[in-house]
């Protein structure tokens, strides 16, 4: 079987173009012609489109089947600029925003050991690990947002550090709330309510969200169940992250009150962001399933 970028070699030189012609037509760069024929890279299936016609070939002499899904689990996931933009902007925002957390949590470390506080040693190593999953995971995701390399898998690999994250942190907060026995004993005096609740706002959204992630972008499970507990986990976890500074600011002074309302905001855009990626993926792998079925 021929690949793509044989194929689309053979369909340019064909209808006489050059590359940078063709690029023109696409409004392109001539580089990015290149790198399709190479196969280093495949264009969008809308671009796709627009190849077939300019060299008057069908889609299914340029693209196979296999091709198809190689297209959208390959490209990067948001292909427009300007979202890939505010993307950047917003990966930006959230590694910066994790830099004196990190260096808070270390040196708060650092006094509890030479204080001998017990039980806050285990509670901030655990908050710096996940600070410092999160720093490297969305470090990742910007540098492949920058470079337009945020495939699926990647994607996912960003999204799910940060579910994962939620996960570990709502973890040892449960232990907190209730050390060895105390779960029984709140059980057997009917706080089966409070316990939960406990669990779904701590445990749950971090847990669905990266099973459904992994599942979903990682293994390529196309079934609406997992977009859907996404994006659940999602308002879960805005809701969360709201109940948690309106906590802060009905216990602490007012002078708390902007730094809550950046995380909130900086909570609502990142996972705005996280359904908006998770839905561009299921309408490209759908129009590709599309594509094949037309072709």
């Amino acid at each position: 079987m021929v690949e793509f970028g044989e194929q689309l070699r053979r369909a340019r030189e064909a209808k006489g173009m050059t590359q940078q012609s063709l690029a023109e037509q696409l409004y392109v760069t001539r580089q990015s012609v290149s790198r399709w024929e190479c196969g280093d890279r495949y264009p969008d299936l809308l671009t796709t489109t627009k190849i077939s016609q300019i060299l008057e070939v069908s889609l299914d002499d340029l693209l196979s089947g296999k091709e198809m899904e190689k297209v959208v689990e390959r490209n990067p996931v948001v292909e427009n600029k300007v979202a890939n933009n505010i993307m950047i902007v917003l990966y930006s925002v959230v590694v910066l925003s994790m830099i004196i957390p990190l260096l808070n949590a270390l040196l708060t470390h650092q006094a509890i050991i030479d204080t001998n506080m017990p039980g806050y040693d285990t509670y901030v190593i655990i908050h710096a690990a996940t600070i410092i999953l999160q720093f490297f995971s969305f470090t990742f995701g910007l540098v492949n947002a920058i470079k337009g390399t945020l495939s699926p898998k990647r994607m996912g690999a960003v999204i799910g550090a940060h579910f994962t994250a939620n996960f570990i942190s709502g973890v040892e907060s449960i232990i907190r709330a209730f050390p060895a026995g105390t779960i029984l004993w709140d059980l057997s005096h009917g706080n089966v309510l409070h316990i939960s609740i406990m669990f779904t706002i701590l445990i749950l959204p971090g847990l669905t969200g990266a099973s459904a992630v992994f599942f979903y972008f990682i293994r390529k499970k196309n079934t609406i169940v997992w977009p859907v507990l996404i994006t659940l986990a999602s308002c879960l976890g805005i809701l969360i992250s709201m109940l948690s500074s309106v906590n802060i600011l009905n216990n602490y002074s007012e002078h708390f009150s902007m730094n809550n309302t950046l995380s909130i905001v900086l909570a609502i855009a990142l996972y705005g962001l996280i359904i908006y990626q998770t839905f561009t993926l299921l309408i490209k792998r759908k129009k590709a399933k599309e594509t094949v079925a037309k072709a």
